[in-house]
Order: structure tokens, then sequence, then C-alpha cells
């Protein structure tokens, strides 16, 4: 077996992800009738860019849950019109948003019978804000890492070692590229998602002012799908495009010292 430097890790398609997206504040809901005693909490979520909407009852909240809109639940068990604990395990059970319950009882029973219940972490209303906002960052940050690991899991995904040409299939069929084919694919895994004109992909294999015709790239590239069909179906990965162009239709990552077969 040989470590190569240079190989990537292609599956199909672009894996989702639960993070937060970037552009926008992580979104909280608070489902508490007791609006004096969160207003600490409330605040410095809010003030440390959540977006943070309120509930009194499980009634209130539900339209919010049905629209799956929250990052993250904080659940009061103590509701005038639902078993909290019960609300609990029915959003654990959906496997959606991570739930904080925060408590005015939070002994250590009462903590016990919370994570029983499916919540992530049970913390009293005495808590400061400070450490209420460490809490809850740390409890977005364990769904995002742990999402991205599901996603990733869920994927059925290709190795190319692209100093030798191998390409592993996810069943473990392997299979070795020309290097002509080699360099038609790397263009390709370089740029997943890009379209690629055929005179773009000449200048990338040829250089600038490359002499090869789009019909030589066109035979390039059957004759590349066609060794990739023979790797678990690769080759439907590369799509052809309408106007003569070309696309690496996967997500794609760069890996280091992986082990060619």
């Amino acid at each position: 077996m040989i470590m190569t430097d240079v190989a990537f890790e292609f599956a199909a398609g672009a894996a989702p992800s639960a993070q937060v997206p970037a552009h926008r504040a992580p979104r909280v809901l608070w489902i508490d009738p007791d609006s004096g005693a969160i207003e600490p909490g409330l605040d410095m979520l809010r003030r440390h860019g959540f977006e943070v909407a309120r509930a009194d009852t499980a009634a209130e909240a539900q339209p919010m849950l049905d629209a799956a809109g929250a990052d993250l639940v904080i659940l009061e068990t103590a509701l005038s019109d639902a078993d909290g604990l019960g609300l609990c395990r029915r959003l654990s059970e959906a496997d959606g948003a991570p739930v904080l319950v925060v408590a005015r009882a939070a002994d250590t029973l009462d903590r016990v019978a919370g994570l029983e219940f499916g919540a992530d972490d049970v913390l009293p209303k005495t808590i400061h804000p400070l450490e209420l906002l460490a809490r809850v960052r740390a409890l977005l940050r364990r769904a995002a890492r742990h999402a991205r690991q599901a996603a990733h899991a869920a994927l059925a995904t290709w190795r190319f070692d692209a100093e030798l040409g191998y390409v592993t299939s996810p069943s473990g069929r392997t299979v070795r590229l020309s290097p002509a084919d080699s360099a038609l694919l790397r263009a390709l895994v370089d740029r997943p998602g890009v379209v690629l004109p055929r005179e773009a992909l000449v200048a990338l294999l040829h250089g600038e002012g490359g002499v090869a015709g789009g019909r030589s790239i066109d035979a390039r590239v059957a004759r590349l799908r066609r060794a990739l069909s023979a790797c678990d179906g690769a080759g439907e990965l590369i799509k052809t495009l309408r106007g003569g162009g070309y696309l690496f239709q996967a997500h794609v990552t760069v890996r280091s010292g992986l082990v060619a077969a």
C-alpha cells in the first residue's frame, strides 16, 4: 500500500448540514410562562446575537415547533397546558433542535428526570446569564458537529488518488485511470459545482492557447465516464450541459495521507 499526499473524497450531491447558516442569527425558542424570571437570560442571549422567540404555553409554541424554525429549544417543564417532561420527550424523539431544560424545580431528581426524558442539558433558573449563554453555545456546537458527522456518514463516498490515478468506490471497487483521464478528473474535482465550458477544460489540461478541439474534449469526457462507471457508477457525477459545458456534481473534500490500494 502507498501513501499519497494528493487525494480527494467525493460524494453525490452536496452534503447537507444542520449548522446555523453563517448569514443569520441562531434561533432560540424559549417556552416558559414566567417572563420575569427569564428576562435576564433573554436579554443576555439577544445582546449576543441570538434571535429569541417566547411562548407561554405548549399550544402557543406548537406553530413554531411545527415550522422547525428553532435551532434550540429552552423549556420550563412546569407548563399550564401540557406535561413539560412529555413535551421534552417528544422534542427529543423528533431528533430536531437540542432541548435545554431551564426549570425552577431543578434539584438532583428533577435534573435526572429531565435528562431521562431526552433533554440535552438541565439547568436551574438561578443560573447566571453568562453561564446560560455558554451552555447554549456549547449545545449548538455539539448539534452542528453531530449533524456534520451524520451527513458525511450518510453519503456514498469515492476516493481519488490524483497522483497514482486510483479511484475507489464506496463498495471497495478500484479502477486505475490513465494519466490523461486522471488529469481530466483532477480538473473536475478541483472545481465541483462549477460549469466548465469545453474551452475552459482545454485551457486547464493543455494551458492557455491549447489547440485541442471541443470534440477531443467530448471524447475524453466520454472515456472518463466509461472508466468511472465501472466504479459503482461514478461517471454519473459528470454532467453534460447544453451549450457544450461540463459540471462535476459532487461534494468534494481534499484529504491528505490517504492509502492507495
